[in-house]
């Protein structure tokens, strides 16, 4: 009976498996339940057909257990007063006999004996033979208040009391003591502390054998999904803990890169605010005003760099990069790196050494995408080398494939570095992270290009100060033409052209402007979308610089409603918005070209050069 929180108790024995109310079974037997009702049925029958044939029962439950089980057995005309009067019929309260036979809540044995046993003993002697019947509820208090160790002690006791006293004893279990993860120990310990096991009346209530059979094999087959689901979850709880500690690990690196980040963008606005002192201080001397400028272009490309690096990832990550297929030349490939990583090796006062074949080597690939990864493990080197350090760079054919090599005498990969270093956000030694720079994207970067391509890259160090190299392995599919990109880019100056400049911006908008006046060009400027569309069908413009993101109408917009009135005019997006489907949503608007911000002047004055 579960009406006591579904705790289990202790009762006679109970008929057979089949249902039917056969004498009494010797020893201690446990039946497992789903329900009250069917088992207090059974138990009620059972005591009536012992009070019957002269046994005596005892009885030790809850009040509302022993109200119901006493209903039944007047309904079956039993003369509970007279039974009692003759010590046949022995009901007591469950609480207050486990308050009496317990120390500190765990079974005594001599008060168990004294009080149970006593009243077993008694029993029996008002009976017709030495056999009784009982039921009881203690072990049920019990294991509902947890105390699971107590309640298999007080089994143990009953069994103890059986070797000095004949009875019948059944303890019943709701299976749904047993239904939390982690069970099967505690129902095994109930069904080793007994002589026989009944399973639910789910089982017993099937009177056909094939029945029971085919509900065994279905249990069967439960059981071993849910050992298989068991197993299962397991693998996912070490699958989780370790997925745990590798998101634990990136965000640990997502703080050191945030940190690193703003350390990065901050340290260009340095020089850059000093060169802007200067060139306001000394407007009237031509070298110092020179030396800062170059300052302040040297500051503004390793911003881009940075940018761009941080959305090539991105990019890469979303697989929304695309490598052109084009014919590379490697001096023009190894020249062009060198250029970009030039600044920093110098800066560092290092010596670069190349190894470049002396044949024109040109094979199949994405010279811009290609030039980044040499660029970036030159300034690797660069900034893991200590200063006045060497730098080698190597290019050569072997067998079917390009490889580049980057080697230095630097501070070297320490053996866990060294599986790591390509890793999103890993960086140097923390100690010296810092002063290095760099924000841990370049060689993840390096990596995803490579493999872009279909290469491989691996790293190689000796240990701690002992410097380090990359490989860069590429497939080597030779090209088939002689031009490759790299070369210088075609000047505009003096070929005049009519453009407006439009952008909210307006230090953007009239600073670049300005540089195309200087160029020799008719320069206009409207710093919104409305402004805009007025000036251009207006002066009706050859060329339109047109910014994206405004806050009266965006570029896009602009675009489509400058296309039905300017068919002949050039229409080019200006934006921080690079990626593909910005590009994508350029086109379908009527831009002609799509230019990210800052602007590569070289790139720009490449669009101004008029057609024919």
């Amino acid at each position: 009976m579960s009406v006591n929180r579904h705790a289990p108790f202790v009762a006679g024995p109970m008929p057979p498996v089949d249902g039917a109310a056969a004498g009494p079974r010797d020893g201690h037997v446990v039946r497992y339940y789903e329900s009250d009702g069917p088992l207090v049925d059974e138990v009620s029958l059972f005591v009536a057909t012992g009070l019957a044939t002269g046994e005596p029962a005892v009885v030790i439950a809850t009040p509302i257990h022993r109200d119901g089980l006493e209903r039944r057995l007047k309904a079956q005309r039993i003369n509970l007063a007279e039974v009692r009067r003759a010590g046949r019929y022995v009901p007591l309260d469950a609480a207050e006999t486990l308050a009496r036979i317990t120390t500190d809540g765990w079974p005594d044995p001599v008060r168990f004996g004294e009080i149970v046993g006593g009243t077993v003993g008694r029993a029996a002697a008002a009976g017709s033979g030495t056999r009784i019947r009982a039921f009881g509820e203690m072990v049920a208090l019990l294991w509902a208040d947890g105390r699971r160790d107590a309640a298999l002690r007080l089994e143990e006791l009953w069994n103890d009391l059986a070797r000095s006293h004949t009875f019948s004893l059944l303890c019943a279990y709701p299976m749904a003591a047993f239904g939390a993860h982690g069970d099967h120990g505690a129902f095994a310990a109930v069904s080793a502390t007994h002589t026989a096991v009944v399973p639910t009346e789910a089982y017993t209530a099937l009177r056909d054998g094939d029945d029971r059979l085919r509900a065994v094999a279905a249990l069967q087959q439960k059981a071993a999904a849910l050992e298989t689901e068991v197993i299962h979850r397991r693998a996912l709880e070490v699958e989780l803990k370790a997925r745990v500690e590798q998101l634990a690990d990136i965000d640990r690196r997502k703080d050191e890169f945030l940190a690193m980040l703003g350390h990065e963008l901050r340290n260009p606005l340095a020089p850059v605010s000093a060169a802007l002192e200067v060139m306001r201080l000394r407007a009237d001397d031509p070298l110092r005003i020179g030396n800062a400028r170059e300052v302040v272009e040297r500051q503004i490309a390793h911003m881009t760099r940075l940018v761009d690096d941080l959305l090539d990832v991105s990019r890469i990550t979303r697989g929304q990069i695309e490598l052109r297929d084009e014919a590379v030349s490697v001096s023009a490939l190894v020249q062009r790196a060198v250029e970009v990583s030039r600044p920093l090796i110098d800066e560092c006062g290092h010596r670069l050494s190349l190894d470049v074949p002396a044949v024109p080597i040109l094979f199949r690939g994405d010279h811009s995408r290609l030039e980044q990864v040499l660029a970036n493990l030159l300034s690797n080197a660069a900034k893991y080398t200590d200063v006045g350090g060497r730098i080698w760079l190597r290019a050569a054919v072997e067998g079917d494939q390009i490889v580049f090599s980057v080697r230095d005498n630097g501070e070297g990969l320490t053996a866990e570095l060294r599986d790591r270093v390509f890793d999103l956000f890993v960086q140097g030694p923390d100690t010296r992270s810092m002063a290095r720079g760099g924000l841990g994207l370049g060689l993840s970067l390096v990596r995803q290009l490579v493999q872009l391509h279909g290469g491989t890259i691996e790293a190689i160090s000796d240990g701690p100060g002992r410097g380090s190299e990359f490989v860069v392995r590429l497939p080597y599919v030779a090209a088939t033409y002689a031009s490759a990109p790299g070369g210088p880019a075609p000047a505009a100056v003096g070929q005049h052209r009519r453009i407006l400049v439009v952008d909210d911006n307006v230090d953007a908008a009239e600073a670049l402007a300005e540089l195309l006046r200087e160029y020799g060009h008719d320069v206009r400027t409207a710093h919104g979308a409305a402004s805009g569309i007025h000036q251009a069908l207006g002066m009706r413009p050859e060329i339109v610089l047109l910014d994206i993101s405004m806050p009266d109408a965006d570029g896009y917009e602009v675009a489509r409603r400058l296309r039905g009135e300017l068919t002949d005019t050039t229409l080019v997006a200006l934006t921080g918005y690079g990626e593909h489907r910005h590009r994508q949503r350029s086109r379908e608007a009527g831009f002609d070209h799509h230019l990210t911000k800052p602007v590569d002047i070289r790139e720009l004055e490449r669009l101004l050069i008029p057609p024919g």
